[in-house]
């Protein structure tokens, strides 16, 4: 559900900024998105993360991951705000997608994943 929120924040932000819609709906897609979606894009790959808090480290990171990004930009003289965000908003939509995908069984065997440990490990 959390990854499938996400997605929908990214998606809606998106569409906002293409249609160069300003009001509260933005503002408050912006506040999400720097608040969530990066950070759930990391945390929804990483499987240990996963277990700690799911929300927690998403804020976490999220917050860590734009900072880092607009920084080295700044610093690289390539600051581009909406370029950044664009390129954010479908690294973060990327990244969904496969946590989604590789979660539901399509991209690797589950048994692989869901506990960190191959197969045959995890009956020891």
């Amino acid at each position: 559900m959390l990854d499938l929120l996400a997605g929908l924040i990214a998606v809606g932000l998106l569409a906002l900024v293409y249609v160069d819609q300003a009001g509260p709906a933005r503002v408050l897609l912006t506040l999400l998105f720097t608040f969530f979606v990066p950070g759930r894009a990391i945390v929804t790959n990483w499987i240990r993360l996963a277990r700690w808090s799911g929300v927690g480290m998403s804020i976490v990171l999220s917050l860590t991951v734009l900072t880092l990004a607009a920084t080295i930009t700044l610093w690289a003289h390539l600051w581009h705000p909406l370029g950044l965000f664009e390129a954010e908003a479908l690294v973060s939509l990327a990244a969904l997608s496969v946590g989604v995908l590789r979660r539901r069984g399509y991209l690797w065997p589950r048994a692989h994943w869901s506990l960190g440990l191959p197969s045959r490990m995890r009956s020891r």
